[in-house]
Protein backbone atom coordinates (compact mmCIF):
# COMPACT_ATOMS: atom_id res chain seq x y z
CA UNK A 1 0.00 0.00 0.00
CA UNK A 2 1.36 3.23 -1.00
CA UNK A 3 0.25 7.14 0.01
CA UNK A 4 1.43 10.09 -2.31
CA UNK A 5 3.24 13.12 -0.45
CA UNK A 6 3.45 16.73 -1.83
CA UNK A 7 4.66 19.72 0.09
CA UNK A 8 1.55 20.66 1.42
CA UNK A 9 1.04 16.74 2.97
CA UNK A 10 -1.04 16.12 0.77
CA UNK A 11 -1.87 12.27 0.33
CA UNK A 12 -3.43 10.11 -2.79
CA UNK A 13 -3.71 6.11 -2.57
CA UNK A 14 -1.87 4.81 -5.50
CA UNK A 15 -0.78 1.29 -5.98
CA UNK A 16 2.38 -0.15 -7.78
CA UNK A 17 1.80 -3.24 -9.85
CA UNK A 18 4.30 -4.82 -11.40
CA UNK A 19 3.43 -8.22 -14.05
CA UNK A 20 4.01 -11.30 -13.15
CA UNK A 21 6.41 -13.31 -16.14
CA UNK A 22 5.07 -16.05 -18.61
CA UNK A 23 5.05 -19.25 -18.55
CA UNK A 24 7.88 -18.78 -21.06
CA UNK A 25 9.83 -16.06 -19.07
CA UNK A 26 12.77 -18.04 -18.26
CA UNK A 27 13.59 -19.27 -21.57
CA UNK A 28 12.92 -16.09 -23.19
CA UNK A 29 15.52 -15.09 -21.04
CA UNK A 30 18.05 -17.50 -21.47
CA UNK A 31 17.76 -16.68 -25.46
CA UNK A 32 18.30 -12.80 -24.58
CA UNK A 33 21.35 -13.67 -21.95
CA UNK A 34 22.49 -15.46 -25.19
CA UNK A 35 23.45 -12.85 -27.09
CA UNK A 36 26.89 -12.52 -28.30
CA UNK A 37 29.04 -9.41 -26.79
CA UNK A 38 29.69 -8.40 -30.29
CA UNK A 39 25.98 -7.51 -30.57
CA UNK A 40 26.26 -4.90 -27.78
CA UNK A 41 26.46 -2.23 -30.56
CA UNK A 42 23.23 -2.82 -31.51
CA UNK A 43 21.97 -1.16 -28.83
CA UNK A 44 19.96 2.12 -28.69
CA UNK A 45 19.43 4.56 -26.22
CA UNK A 46 15.55 5.28 -25.27
CA UNK A 47 13.87 7.45 -22.55
CA UNK A 48 11.15 5.98 -19.65
CA UNK A 49 9.11 7.15 -16.97
CA UNK A 50 9.61 4.90 -13.90
CA UNK A 51 9.42 4.59 -10.23
CA UNK A 52 12.43 5.32 -8.87
CA UNK A 53 12.97 4.41 -5.56
CA UNK A 54 15.12 7.04 -3.29
CA UNK A 55 15.22 4.77 0.03
CA UNK A 56 13.75 2.13 2.20
CA UNK A 57 13.29 0.34 5.44
CA UNK A 58 12.18 -2.37 7.50
CA UNK A 59 10.84 -3.10 10.56
CA UNK A 60 9.19 -5.84 12.55
CA UNK A 61 6.32 -6.11 14.60
CA UNK A 62 5.28 -9.42 17.03
CA UNK A 63 2.22 -9.75 18.52
CA UNK A 64 3.00 -12.66 20.86
CA UNK A 65 -0.65 -13.59 21.86
CA UNK A 66 -3.10 -12.15 19.66
CA UNK A 67 -6.60 -12.63 20.66
CA UNK A 68 -9.64 -12.08 18.97
CA UNK A 69 -13.65 -13.38 20.51
CA UNK A 70 -14.30 -16.57 19.11
CA UNK A 71 -18.84 -15.86 19.96
CA UNK A 72 -19.05 -19.92 19.59
CA UNK A 73 -21.29 -20.22 22.55
CA UNK A 74 -20.03 -23.47 24.34
CA UNK A 75 -19.55 -25.52 21.03
CA UNK A 76 -15.57 -26.57 19.99
CA UNK A 77 -14.21 -25.15 16.86
CA UNK A 78 -11.36 -25.94 15.24
CA UNK A 79 -8.84 -24.05 13.30
CA UNK A 80 -8.41 -23.93 9.59
CA UNK A 81 -6.25 -21.23 8.88
CA UNK A 82 -5.62 -17.28 8.67
CA UNK A 83 -5.67 -15.19 5.48
CA UNK A 84 -3.54 -11.54 6.00
CA UNK A 85 -4.68 -9.23 3.31
CA UNK A 86 -2.50 -6.57 2.01
CA UNK A 87 -1.12 -3.46 5.23
CA UNK A 88 -2.17 0.00 4.23
CA UNK A 89 -1.53 3.56 5.65
CA UNK A 90 -4.37 4.40 8.09
CA UNK A 91 -6.14 7.94 6.18
CA UNK A 92 -5.51 10.85 7.31
CA UNK A 93 -2.63 9.57 9.44
CA UNK A 94 0.49 10.03 7.12
CA UNK A 95 2.62 12.76 8.51
CA UNK A 96 6.01 13.83 6.75
CA UNK A 97 8.04 16.51 8.42
CA UNK A 98 11.77 17.38 7.09
CA UNK A 99 14.38 17.52 9.50
CA UNK A 100 15.84 20.12 8.69
CA UNK A 101 19.61 21.93 8.55
CA UNK A 102 20.47 19.56 10.94
CA UNK A 103 20.03 16.34 8.69
CA UNK A 104 19.32 17.76 5.00
CA UNK A 105 17.43 15.82 2.33
CA UNK A 106 16.25 13.64 5.27
CA UNK A 107 12.39 13.46 6.59
CA UNK A 108 10.46 12.23 9.74
CA UNK A 109 7.80 9.63 8.44
CA UNK A 110 5.36 8.87 10.72
CA UNK A 111 2.18 7.22 10.24
CA UNK A 112 -0.47 4.13 11.31
CA UNK A 113 -0.25 0.74 9.38
CA UNK A 114 -3.18 -1.50 9.70
CA UNK A 115 -3.28 -5.17 8.46
CA UNK A 116 -6.96 -6.83 7.72
CA UNK A 117 -7.44 -10.43 8.22
CA UNK A 118 -9.59 -13.07 7.99
CA UNK A 119 -9.89 -16.37 10.00
CA UNK A 120 -11.66 -19.64 9.49
CA UNK A 121 -13.09 -22.03 12.10
CA UNK A 122 -14.78 -25.33 11.84
CA UNK A 123 -17.55 -26.35 13.93
CA UNK A 124 -16.63 -29.52 15.17
CA UNK A 125 -20.03 -30.95 15.68
CA UNK A 126 -21.75 -29.65 12.78
CA UNK A 127 -19.21 -29.02 10.20
CA UNK A 128 -19.94 -25.58 9.40
CA UNK A 129 -17.25 -23.02 8.40
CA UNK A 130 -17.00 -20.05 10.45
CA UNK A 131 -15.48 -16.69 8.82
CA UNK A 132 -14.18 -14.15 11.40
CA UNK A 133 -12.71 -10.78 9.93
CA UNK A 134 -10.78 -8.09 11.72
CA UNK A 135 -7.79 -5.99 12.27
CA UNK A 136 -4.03 -6.07 14.00
CA UNK A 137 -3.59 -4.09 16.67
CA UNK A 138 -2.35 -0.73 15.33
CA UNK A 139 1.23 -0.52 14.05
CA UNK A 140 3.06 3.18 14.42
CA UNK A 141 5.65 3.78 12.29
CA UNK A 142 7.85 6.54 13.09
CA UNK A 143 11.24 6.30 10.88
CA UNK A 144 13.28 8.71 9.12
CA UNK A 145 14.09 8.32 5.03
CA UNK A 146 16.16 9.93 2.29
CA UNK A 147 14.36 12.69 0.56
CA UNK A 148 15.95 14.86 -1.55
CA UNK A 149 14.43 18.10 -1.73
CA UNK A 150 12.53 18.97 -4.99
CA UNK A 151 10.64 21.53 -6.41
CA UNK A 152 6.97 22.03 -5.42
CA UNK A 153 5.03 19.79 -8.29
CA UNK A 154 7.06 16.76 -7.86
CA UNK A 155 5.53 14.18 -5.59
CA UNK A 156 6.97 11.55 -3.41
CA UNK A 157 4.93 8.61 -2.24
CA UNK A 158 5.53 6.44 0.53
CA UNK A 159 4.42 2.88 -0.71
CA UNK A 160 4.43 0.09 2.10
CA UNK A 161 4.24 -3.41 1.70
CA UNK A 162 3.52 -6.25 3.91
CA UNK A 163 4.57 -9.98 5.19
CA UNK A 164 2.30 -11.36 8.17
CA UNK A 165 3.18 -14.80 9.10
CA UNK A 166 1.29 -17.12 12.16
CA UNK A 167 4.58 -17.90 14.47
CA UNK A 168 3.68 -20.81 16.75
CA UNK A 169 -0.16 -22.88 16.70
CA UNK A 170 -3.04 -20.88 17.46
CA UNK A 171 -5.04 -21.95 20.83
CA UNK A 172 -8.72 -22.18 21.18
CA UNK A 173 -9.66 -21.05 24.83
CA UNK A 174 -13.06 -20.75 25.82
CA UNK A 175 -14.49 -18.14 23.42
CA UNK A 176 -11.15 -16.79 22.62
CA UNK A 177 -8.16 -17.44 20.12
CA UNK A 178 -5.26 -16.69 20.66
CA UNK A 179 -2.65 -16.64 17.72
CA UNK A 180 1.09 -15.48 17.92
CA UNK A 181 1.83 -13.41 14.99
CA UNK A 182 4.85 -11.54 13.43
CA UNK A 183 4.69 -8.69 10.77
CA UNK A 184 7.46 -7.94 8.31
CA UNK A 185 7.36 -4.64 6.93
CA UNK A 186 9.10 -2.60 3.89
CA UNK A 187 8.44 1.51 3.84
CA UNK A 188 9.86 2.56 0.73
CA UNK A 189 10.03 6.48 -0.79
CA UNK A 190 9.46 6.60 -4.42
CA UNK A 191 9.39 8.97 -6.74
CA UNK A 192 8.06 9.06 -10.59
CA UNK A 193 11.32 9.78 -12.63
CA UNK A 194 12.32 9.66 -16.42
CA UNK A 195 15.12 7.47 -17.22
CA UNK A 196 17.65 7.17 -19.91
CA UNK A 197 18.18 2.97 -20.88
CA UNK A 198 19.71 0.95 -23.41
CA UNK A 199 17.72 -0.94 -25.38
CA UNK A 200 18.83 -3.99 -28.16
CA UNK A 201 17.65 -2.79 -31.32
CA UNK A 202 16.81 -6.01 -33.00
CA UNK A 203 12.92 -7.62 -32.23
CA UNK A 204 13.35 -10.89 -31.06
CA UNK A 205 10.61 -13.70 -31.81
CA UNK A 206 8.14 -14.67 -29.24
CA UNK A 207 8.91 -17.65 -27.68
CA UNK A 208 6.26 -20.49 -29.08
CA UNK A 209 3.22 -21.43 -26.53
CA UNK A 210 3.42 -24.43 -23.95
CA UNK A 211 -0.13 -26.31 -24.51
CA UNK A 212 -1.34 -27.01 -21.02
CA UNK A 213 -2.84 -30.41 -22.38
CA UNK A 214 0.27 -31.34 -23.98
CA UNK A 215 2.65 -30.27 -20.99
CA UNK A 216 0.19 -33.11 -19.03
CA UNK A 217 0.29 -35.45 -21.72
CA UNK A 218 4.26 -35.09 -21.53
CA UNK A 219 4.00 -36.67 -17.66
CA UNK A 220 2.22 -39.88 -18.24
CA UNK A 221 4.29 -40.36 -21.81
CA UNK A 222 7.48 -40.03 -19.78
CA UNK A 223 6.01 -42.64 -17.33
CA UNK A 224 5.54 -45.32 -20.40
CA UNK A 225 8.60 -44.79 -21.71
CA UNK A 226 10.02 -45.39 -18.57
CA UNK A 227 11.89 -48.80 -17.87
CA UNK A 228 10.88 -51.55 -16.25
CA UNK A 229 12.13 -51.04 -12.76
CA UNK A 230 14.66 -53.86 -11.16
CA UNK A 231 13.67 -53.85 -7.79
CA UNK A 232 9.83 -54.70 -8.91
CA UNK A 233 10.37 -57.99 -7.63
CA UNK A 234 12.55 -59.07 -4.11
CA UNK A 235 16.57 -59.23 -5.27
CA UNK A 236 17.32 -63.37 -4.96
CA UNK A 237 20.05 -64.97 -2.52
CA UNK A 238 22.60 -64.78 -5.10
CA UNK A 239 22.03 -61.42 -6.19
CA UNK A 240 23.21 -60.39 -2.81
CA UNK A 241 26.19 -62.28 -2.48
CA UNK A 242 25.31 -63.63 1.01
CA UNK A 243 27.27 -66.31 0.42
CA UNK A 244 30.81 -64.75 -0.49
CA UNK A 245 30.63 -62.67 2.10
CA UNK A 246 29.94 -65.55 4.69
CA UNK A 247 33.36 -67.26 2.96
CA UNK A 248 35.63 -64.29 3.76
CA UNK A 249 34.20 -64.02 7.75
CA UNK A 250 35.52 -67.89 7.64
Amino acid sequence: MEKSISHTNQSIHRKITEPAPYSTYDSHINIQTNIKQSKQDMTEPICILADKVYSYCQQRDCFPRFRMETSNKGEELQFIGINFQEGYISEGTLKVTPIGPKRPNFSRVKFILKIPFTIKLRNASSGDIVSMNGLLPDMIKDVVLFMPEARNEFNYRIVVETRSEVLAPPEIIDNHIEIPIGVLSVIRVVGRVHLLIPVYSLQLEPPEAENFEESEKSISQEFDNRPFPDDFFPPQFEDLDIGIQMLKKE
